[in-house]
């Protein structure tokens, strides 16, 4: 049943990644008619992050599926896409400095947790082999 759900929600999440897909298609439809705006660059590539997000939530859900275990990284990885597509909004919109200093610490806390995690894997693999 729990399996069922999840691929309900990744169903779901695949269509949602599809939608967003035909949307930076028709945004960058402009590029072809010469109606190129910077706002239409800007909106296209939070798009782009936004399916990229999806597929890495994608990819979660599908892992989960098959191990019933979450790879931690898959989600860090997706957290640190949608707090570069939150910097990429700074540029456009007015932020408050404490939003902009919070947001920074997150990427560097993200990043600092992606990095010690991929470091600390390879060194849990060779002690499984050292055991065999």
């Amino acid at each position: 049943m729990e399996s069922a759900i999840y691929l309900l929600v990744a169903l779901f999440l695949i269509i949602m990644a599809i939608a967003s897909f035909f949307i930076v298609a028709r945004d960058l439809s402009g590029l072809v008619s010469g109606h190129m705006t910077i706002d239409t660059i800007y909106m296209s590539l939070n798009d782009l992050l936004v399916i990229l997000i999806l597929v890495e939530l994608i990819q979660t859900v599908v892992v989960f599926i098959r191990s019933h275990r979450l790879d931690i990284r898959l989600i860090i990885a997706a957290g640190l896409t949608a707090m570069i597509r939150r910097v990429l909004v700074f540029g456009v919109e007015h932020i408050p400095v404490e939003e902009m200093a919070i947001t920074a610490v997150l990427v560097v806390v993200l990043v600092a947790a992606l990095y010690l995690l991929s470091v600390r894997k390879p060194e849990q693999q060779q002690q499984q082999r050292e055991k065999q």
